[in-house]
């Protein structure tokens, strides 16, 4: 089984914020038989690999020369087996590519992490977790095999409205399937694709407070193709709207994930995420800047975003 860590930039002058958990996760889980995976832009594979040297269990991986390779006819012979697969590759490259260019924010690529979590558990399958994300000391860990699309809830009281939109009710658009978008994000979303929401009342789904810090999945999974669609499809309307970069993007990027990810858990479940598809998250003390999956036995801590 796979855990995978990501890191889009040079390494920090504080390592608690992209090794440290990482390496307590690699040194708690050795004999398992869990491997970790480091990702990380290709000019830093190096050093990264001198961080994880004692790591056994640590492979880190090139981010562009994955995506590369996994152009080649061959490599796809060998990993996937669907045309989606080769779809996805293109969207990811696209996002990518656009992150990384110069006119794009460098705090954008925590959006382009998003993106790129979404895509490894597709393709891919296992865990993905944020640098953040490491062990709680004491007692026997374990990680279970992902049996479903899954992700952190900070708690069971708050809830968010969704939405469930059809995407051929999107005026301009001819897509099929179905998405969902926070209600009150849903106009800006779609605003900046240049779609237009249809004036009716939709029908709202309340689901619970979802992280997007922490995601696991079967490979090929139909929750996380769902969620992965989703954020590719937007993000390519607002490539075409020109709105990638703005005022108010970060904050459409924000509430993208989460409709992403909220529409791959409810996939195949009717008109609402399951419990059963969320971890349950408790503050792990007054005033900390922390949460714990006490059922992981899995600690994440908020350091700011990865891309600043």
């Amino acid at each position: 089984m796979d855990v995978h860590y990501t890191w889009i930039g040079e390494p920090p002058t504080d390592r608690t914020k992209d090794i440290d958990a990482p390496r307590r996760l690699a040194t708690r889980c050795s004999g398992q038989g869990i491997k970790i995976y480091f990702w990380c832009l290709d000019a830093h594979v190096a050093t990264y690999q001198r961080d994880f040297a004692s790591h056994k269990n640590v492979t880190v991986r090139g981010i562009q020369s994955f995506l590369g390779a996994a152009t080649g006819r061959a490599y796809r012979w060998y990993y996937w087996y669907s045309e989606s697969d080769d779809w996805a590759v293109a969207a990811m490259t696209d996002i990518l590519t656009w992150g990384l260019d110069a006119a794009t924010p460098r705090s954008y690529r925590a959006f382009v992490k998003d993106a790129w979590s979404l895509f490894l558990m597709y393709t891919w399958g296992g865990y993905v977790m944020d640098a953040g994300v490491g062990p709680i000391d004491g007692g026997t860990f374990s990680l279970p095999e992902p049996k479903t699309f899954m992700a952190p809830t900070l708690n069971e009281v708050d809830s968010l409205g969704m939405w469930r939109i059809q995407l051929s009710q999107l005026a301009g658009w001819q897509g099929q399937g179905d998405v969902t978008l926070n209600v009150s994000a849903a106009g800006s979303v779609c605003e900046a694709m240049n779609y237009t929401l249809p004036d009716e009342n939709y029908a709202m789904e309340m689901c619970s407070l979802i992280e997007v810090w922490m995601l696991a999945s079967p490979r090929y999974s139909k929750g996380a193709w769902a969620a992965l669609k989703q954020y590719c499809v937007f993000w390519k309307g607002m490539q075409q709207h020109d709105s990638l970069v703005g005022d108010g993007a970060p904050n459409v990027f924000r509430y993208l994930i989460a409709g992403s990810v909220y529409n791959g858990l409810s996939h195949g479940h009717g008109k609402k995420a399951p419990k059963t598809s969320l971890w349950s998250c408790t503050s792990a003390g007054q005033g900390s800047s922390s949460v714990d999956v006490t059922k992981l036995k899995l600690r994440k801590t908020y350091h700011g975003s990865s891309a600043k």
